[in-house]
């Protein structure tokens, strides 16, 4: 069976299945299918794969009002080949149910066999003729209203209506629903934003600036982000602008020795020199060492100098195998990612209230490695795109109980950073943001100083 947009789709959801196959590893992994259809069936694949990840409950909830197997006795691959088609179905304008129906049933034949196919066509005929199925009362029973009505799972539900009340718990899942803008920001060694957002209105998008940050420009548009003007030529970078935020947190000097302690695929490191004006030095680790392979393609095609990479454990961190201590650290951390839902629908199927604790854990470890790598004097940021408490301010306070040798940087003003001049809210000098607005991810950063040693 050649490649199309359902096959494919269904592709990449199963590998997404998998314990630790993220959405992205998925999609990388599913590059050539995808490259070899055309621009419109990608579009359509996409739109499949993320409307499926982003409305998996209630679609499962359809499955069980019109199957007479119990939910969890069936097929795996007939589930995905129903959610498929429902989604088609139910919340798609442009695809006749005819359509929709006939080529999951077809796939159903290819994967699971003639009696899933029988199965498949019988469910999807039986809900093409009826509505949706009602929701629970929203007064009576607010968290499993919620959890169909935003296709949430109930333990993230239960904790937010407990920390954040139902209006905001509301909020949060209709941002997380959204689909999020493409967010660029500037290199700005090399251009400037009035410069490029004239290149990009020349080529018909409609660029507005980021709120807050002085570097970034949103699209609401989709495309390839190849065949934007300037991608060859290193003019931008995809980052979303609470992730822009962070490095302007750290605020790093041209000149000075930075460490970017988890750097994964670089986004803040390239940001970071640009900051530096291409001056200084940045080393960039990761445990994963294909990671910083990318970082140096993305550093070449920015023209960006100063960074160097090193595969290597935060963990077992030791003053000792580097040169010196360094000016500034931005530790941003392995996290459950709860704050960028509305950019990866996959991680709220995939984690659990054991992820929060155990995470927090680690990120309490690499916080206190981080630490001592900085110099007296120098500065330290935690990051994490995550908005649990467990992961943001008690991993804070656990650190300050612990290190003596750091406080928070209370003088610190990030508005003197960034394009508008109102405040961005910071409770107890630490920021933090949400996925409720249609602009920026959820994020979390601190800002430390360590003190310098007293004679």
């Amino acid at each position: 069976m050649k490649h199309n947009p359902r096959k494919t789709a269904l592709e990449i959801l199963q590998r997404c299945e998998k314990k630790n196959c993220t959405l992205d590893r998925s999609l990388g992994d599913a590059e050539a299918a995808l490259e070899s259809l055309s621009r419109k069936d990608r579009n359509l694949t996409h739109a499949l794969v993320f409307g499926i990840l982003r409305s998996r409950a209630r679609l499962d909830q359809i499955i069980q009002t019109h199957s007479r197997v119990p939910f969890e006795k069936l097929d795996p691959m007939v589930v995905q080949i129903l959610r498929l088609s429902l989604f088609q179905l139910k919340f798609m304008d442009r695809i006749p149910d005819f359509a929709a129906i006939n080529t999951s049933v077809d796939l159903a034949k290819r994967k699971a066999g003639p009696r899933a196919a029988g199965f498949v066509n019988a469910v999807l005929r039986a809900a093409a003729r009826k509505d949706l199925p009602p929701l629970p009362d929203a007064a009576t029973a607010p968290r499993e209203h919620i959890c169909l009505e935003h296709s949430m799972p109930e333990w993230l539900i239960e904790r937010w209506l407990a920390t954040h009340g139902e209006e905001h718990t509301r909020q949060l899942c209709t941002g997380i629903n959204q689909i999020p803008p493409l967010t660029l920001r500037i290199n700005e060694l090399k251009t400037d934003v009035d410069a490029f957002t004239q290149q990009l209105i020349q080529a018909g998008h409609t660029p507005e600036p980021c709120r807050h940050s002085p570097h970034g420009i949103q699209l609401t548009t989709p495309g390839a982000v190849e065949q934007l003007p300037g991608y060859a030529d290193g003019l931008f970078q995809i980052q979303d602008e609470a992730a822009q935020l962070v490095s302007l947190i750290l605020d790093p000097k041209p000149g000075e020795r930075v460490l970017d302690a988890c750097a994964g695929l670089g986004g803040k490191s390239a940001h970071m020199a640009q900051l530096m004006e291409n001056q200084g030095h940045i080393l960039a680790m990761d445990l994963e060492a294909k990671k910083l392979v990318s970082l140096k393609d993305e550093s070449r095609r920015l023209g960006l100098e100063i960074i160097k990479t090193r595969p290597y454990n935060l963990r077992k961190a030791n003053i000792k195998d580097f040169s010196d201590y360094f000016d500034r650290v931005l530790l941003d951390a392995p996290c459950t990612g709860l704050g960028v839902m509305r950019r990866n629908p996959d991680t709220k199927w995939k984690r659990r209230f054991g992820d929060i604790q155990r995470l927090a854990g680690q990120q309490k470890k690499l916080l206190n490695a981080a630490a001592n790598l900085v110099r007296p004097g120098g500065i330290l940021v935690f990051a994490v795109c995550s908005c649990e408490p467990e992961e943001n301010n008690e991993v804070i306070q656990h650190f300050l109980a612990k290190r003596k040798d750091y406080e928070l940087d209370t003088a610190f003003c990030l508005e003197k950073q960034t394009r508008v001049k109102e405040a961005i809210p910071m409770p107890g000098h630490l920021f933090k943001t949400y996925p409720d607005a249609a602009y920026m991810d959820g994020f979390f950063a601190a800002r430390l100083r360590r003190k310098e040693r007293q004679n």
